[in-house]
């Protein structure tokens, strides 16, 4: 398998290769927060997508992309859930055995949903991300297997982010701003490529939780912060550090970060719910609550926010309302 540089002919390689495999996720206008932040506001709703995640996107790119002698003994993913859902989901569909190793406060839907789709599961003894992928790595390690990183690399930020910047200027006309979650950076490095390359006037604000900003750490000092300390959150997307690849992407890209607490994390969920009656995850619905808590700066013209999954517990739903 040949390495790969993020370059718009990627992006549109894995955007052809994704066609007819994956759902075209709608864009839905939002009133409430057009007034909320004085401008016609869009969502574009990755939730929709198949698995309930825009995850699955990189996942059917990547491993369409494997040598058979990484296959042979089977494929792995290290995952808060979703990743694991698009790669057990794609070596589903292309008769690839699939072991995925997961957080031991994984949400239990999203596991289950692993489950059903027929991969091997295997839990850490670790709450935090960071922990649970060198662990990972060193089990999938012994056991000769592939093991697919869920951002920190080319295929994966094309497939993943570039194509929904492909689609994003394809359903809204003139967009001006562009505000989407960040956990290791994989989405957000891919829309960064696409749409600074294509529109480099374009305002990107990445969205995260206050107690584990990656990316805004980054910035700050100037290198990528690989590794963070665990939190417990609902917004298990989200904890953890960024890539390194993916922040050499985003550091020059990336307008700026806006950080959510936990409780405006939480008040957005209810209120996506309350006002487009869309069950949005606690990962994916942080864009809204920095709008809905005034944390993003004055904005001028179109926007629209990505709203990356749906995945949710009902015992984590029952808390949330």
């Amino acid at each position: 398998m040949e390495l790969r540089t993020l370059s718009l002919d990627l992006i549109l390689e894995a955007a052809e290769f994704l066609r007819n495999q994956i759902i075209y996720t709608p864009i839905e206008y939002s009133p409430g927060l057009s007034e909320i932040l004085e401008v016609p506001t869009y969502l574009k709703l990755e939730s929709l997508q198949i698995t309930g995640s825009f995850k699955i996107r990189g996942a059917l790119f990547y491993v369409s992309s494997l040598a058979p002698h990484q296959k042979e003994n089977g494929i792995a993913a290290c995952s808060a859930g979703n990743h694991g859902l698009g790669v057990t989901y794609a070596a589903n569909k292309m008769g690839i055995r699939c072991t995925v190793y997961l957080p031991r406060n994984v949400d239990p839907v999203k596991k289950e949903k692993i489950r059903k789709l027929g991969a091997e599961i295997k839990e850490s003894a670790f709450v935090g991300y960071d922990e649970t992928l060198d662990w990972a790595k060193t089990e999938a390690a012994k056991n000769n297997q592939h093991l697919i990183s869920a951002f920190e690399d080319e295929r994966i930020m094309a497939a993943n982010g570039g194509t929904i910047g492909a689609e994003i200027v394809e359903q809204v006309e003139d967009v001006q701003n562009v505000l989407f979650p960040v956990g290791g950076g994989g989405l957000g490095s891919g829309i960064s490529y696409y749409l600074k390359e294509k529109y480099p006037a374009i305002r990107l604000i990445g969205c995260q939780h206050i107690d584990s900003p990656g990316l805004h750490l980054s910035l700050q000092s100037g290198k990528a912060m690989t590794t963070l300390p665990s939190i417990e959150t609902v917004a298990g997307g989200l904890e953890g550090g960024i890539g390194a690849r993916c922040f050499d992407v985003l550091k020059d890209r990336i307008t700026e970060v806006s950080l959510a607490t936990e409780t405006e994390i939480i008040q957005a969920c209810r209120w996506m719910l309350g006002n487009h009656q869309h069950l949005i995850e606690p990962s994916a619905v942080v864009p809204v609550a920095c709008c809905l808590h005034k944390k993003v700066p004055k904005l001028k013209g179109k926007t629209v926010l990505v709203l990356t999954g749906r995945n949710i517990a009902f015992s984590t739903l029952q808390t949330i309302i």
